[in-house]
């Protein structure tokens, strides 16, 4: 009986029947059917995989190697922290912010943070809260005498500021001052000038530097800048006076913090955050701010991942991936790419020189992740490319988290 010649080993085949498993020619390949513990070279050798050793005792999540300055972060408990891998030591970054999940982005020499809980940047020295909160009122406003407010209809709005940032507007609220006529003298109906006082005391414990506050002119439709009130030298009230010297028109309304999500990216200048079938994105260069009428995308089926590229958006659905084209959050349109089930989580952004330029198409960063059918790349044009096509099938997973090693792509699934 004839021997098989077991080398090179080109890889996984659990497709082709037994009889395609071994190819010959002039490029000879044979093909497993399964591979486990063990990698395989570029030229078909077989090495044992090597195996783990504990680090560290501390029972560490998340961990992710920053590429701005390789600093390592992760969660410890609900606490995200800084990681020194030499002897595995840390240094908490933000107490109790953290439930399960987190991701990371490098943005501008900056580090972003996404967590269950909230959305958080780092400097390198400190990590802060990017939202800033928006205030409400607690009581109705009021009026009383000594302002030189006329009778008329005003609508009033605040924001706060912190570190340079502005909020989204308050809820608004209308105030109406009645003609007080003095019927004494009937032919000289006196108005009685008035202010309106607005109760701070629930903005107090905010975290914020400033309440800002609008105000329209007598009978007016714009909200226009009355004044800002450092939080520190806050009594019990606000006093509006008078509108005789309104500046700039508020710029945020309809405008609330940015939402968090299971998936967390940026794209054209904006933040991304994806949770449940939605995605939402920030305003461009405002991070901390999402347009509730105009700044998110529907789309049919549960979020598995979401991966931007040069030419749009790579979405990720329970039993398909869809492409999202367009510049503008309200001009998307999506084109279902692909029939097989990715495995959520495990998609990544890869650079021009793992995949080649012709796939990359000139260097752009394309998407990659882990199907039901091998790895698949999603190019910066939208374009599919099924790696293990015909070669691999029934890979299922709850979820999976895919790294770079060199030029192989490891996805650990669970």
């Amino acid at each position: 009986m004839a021997g098989i010649k077991l080398f090179p080993i080109s890889g996984m085949n659990n497709v082709s029947g037994d009889d395609s498993l071994q190819r010959g020619g002039d490029a000879p390949k044979l093909f497993v059917r399964d591979a486990l513990n063990v990698d395989i070279s570029d030229t078909g050798r077989i090495a044992l995989r090597k195996g783990a050793s504990q680090v560290s005792e501390l029972n560490f999540k998340n961990i992710w190697q920053s590429p701005l300055h390789r600093d390592v972060f992760a969660t410890l408990d609900h606490n995200v922290v800084l990681v020194s891998p030499l002897d595995w030591s840390h240094r908490i970054l933000g107490e109790n912010i953290v439930a399960q999940s987190v991701s990371y982005q490098v943005i501008n020499n900056l580090v972003y943070i996404c967590t269950d809980i909230d959305l958080f940047v780092f400097d390198g020295v400190a990590l802060t809260a990017l939202n800033v909160p928006v205030p409400y009122f607690s009581n109705a406003p009021v009026l009383s005498d000594g302002g030189q407010l006329p009778h008329g209809n005003y609508v009033i709005a605040m924001s706060c500021l912190k570190n340079g940032k502005e909020s989204g507007l308050s809820e608004s609220r209308l105030i109406k001052i009645d003609n007080d006529l003095k019927q004494s003298n009937p032919d000289f109906a006196i108005n009685s000038l008035k202010k309106i006082q607005i109760n701070i005391l629930e903005l107090n414990p905010l975290d914020v530097d400033a309440v800002r506050v609008y105000i329209t002119t007598t009978n007016g439709s714009v909200l226009r800048h009355y004044d800002d009130f450092n939080i520190s030298d806050l009594g019990s009230a606000i006093d509006i006076l008078s509108v005789d010297k309104l500046g700039f028109e508020a710029q945020f309304e309809n405008y609330s913090p940015m939402p968090i999500g299971k998936y967390f990216d940026y794209w054209n200048g904006r933040l991304i955050t994806a949770d449940k079938n939605i995605i939402y994105f920030s305003e461009p260069m405002a991070y901390h701010l999402h347009d509730e009428k105009y700044g998110f995308v529907m789309l049919p089926q549960r979020i598995t991942f979401l991966v931007p590229v040069e030419g749009g958006i790579w979405v990720g659905q329970v039993d398909h991936v869809v492409f999202l084209s367009g510049r503008q959050p309200d001009e998307m349109t999506f084109i279902r790419k692909t029939a097989h089930p990715p495995v959520p989580f495990s998609a990544i952004s890869v650079d021009g020189d793992l995949v080649g330029s012709d796939i990359s198409q000139g260097g752009a960063k394309s998407a990659l992740w882990l199907a039901e059918n091998g790895y698949v790349i999603g190019t910066a044009t939208g374009q599919i490319i099924e790696l293990h096509a015909g070669t691999l099938h029934g890979i299922t997973a709850k979820s999976g988290r895919s790294v770079r090693l060199g030029r192989r792509i490891i996805t650990a699934l669970g």
